[in-house]
């Protein structure tokens, strides 16, 4: 472990203790840190430069300009703080996603009704990461979403999301690291292939049958008292044939087992798995899926197209299916 790694995680351990995961923050001085930018260290050394200065040639005026200066930059910092920890955050749960697809965290900062409104912008971004997203509180609503780019599949922690803000004058940055406890589901990335499925008991192809239905002509069967008379064979019974009515089939629905292609690599045999079990959710197929020792029965619906994918997404192991 490299000393930078080390220091991380030494950080995230203090964290964890100082500001506890949770989904609901109202900032304090427990959760906001605070410190000088760097324009501000800039206005320091520049109130220093002007107090040598004024000492040196004893001018008053200059003095009295550093003293003004620095009692700015002291009012400064309790008006920075305190506009800071009035903020209150809420994190909504994240939505599963497929492989190269953002994933979006969903925050809503408010403040207490009987408080003074949050002025300024805030930047928003993951821990350690660049390019941060700027909200303008004054003008901003109060919902917006913090994307997360996610690369491969699996069950993924998201790190903590810091907050920062240098209102008013750019002289102090308050921050904080809030961790929202957010699990994110990735999806494979769906490969398209041909849909395969096989018997619960024996591997084959799969199969379909005609039921009863109302979609497609069937059959003529003899009629029978109480049917419907749209279903009587009107055109027969003027020819002066019996009397008798159609019968409708459908298409049974597919059933059956989904399983890995063998000789594939892992990853390209889940996304292919992943087209087929969005595939056949979308026709309503009543399906399962078999993945070693990890079986989902047989079922459909969109629930059931969720549980699949899940079990997609936390499937271990590298390398070729054997």
């Amino acid at each position: 472990m490299t000393l930078r790694a080390h220091w991380q995680a030494r950080t995230l351990r203090w964290l964890q203790q100082r500001i506890p995961p949770s989904r609901h923050y109202s900032l304090n001085l427990k959760s906001v840190f605070i410190f000088p930018s760097w324009f501000g260290w800039g206005y320091l050394l520049m109130c220093g430069c002007l107090f040598i200065l004024g000492t040196n040639y004893q001018n008053n005026l200059m003095l009295l300009l550093c003293y003004f200066l620095l009692a700015l930059m002291l009012i400064t910092l309790f008006t920075s703080y305190q506009n800071f920890a009035r903020l209150t955050i809420r994190a909504t749960p994240v939505k599963p996603v497929y492989a190269g697809e953002p994933a979006m965290l969903a925050l809503m900062v408010r403040t207490d009704a009987d408080e003074k409104p949050v002025h300024g912008q805030i930047e928003v971004t993951w821990w350690q990461q660049p390019a941060p997203l700027t909200v303008d509180l004054d003008s901003h609503p109060p919902h917006f979403s913090l994307p997360y780019v996610t690369q491969t599949r699996g069950i993924i922690k998201l790190p903590r999301v810091t907050i920062s803000s240098l209102f008013p004058l750019g002289l102090y940055r308050c921050w904080t690291h809030l961790d929202f406890q957010q699990t994110l589901t990735v999806y494979p990335r769906p490969i398209p292939c041909q849909v395969t499925l096989y018997p619960e008991d024996d591997e084959g192809s799969d199969t379909s049958s005609e039921q009863p239905g109302h979609d497609d002509f069937y059959a003529l069967r003899g009629y029978q008292v109480g049917e419907p008379l749209q279903r009587i064979a009107w055109k027969n019974i003027a020819k002066g044939g019996d009397w008798v009515s159609k019968t409708f089939s459908q298409p049974q629905r597919q059933t059956g087992c989904l399983r890995m292609s063998g000789g594939e690599p892992v990853e390209t045999a889940l996304g292919k798995l992943a087209f087929q079990v969005i595939a056949l959710s979308e026709q309503g197929a009543y399906f399962g899926l078999h993945l070693g020792h990890i079986k989902v029965p047989l079922g459909s619906g969109d629930a059931h197209k969720h549980q699949c994918l899940c079990a997609l997404a936390r499937f271990p192991g590298l390398g070729a299916v054997p």
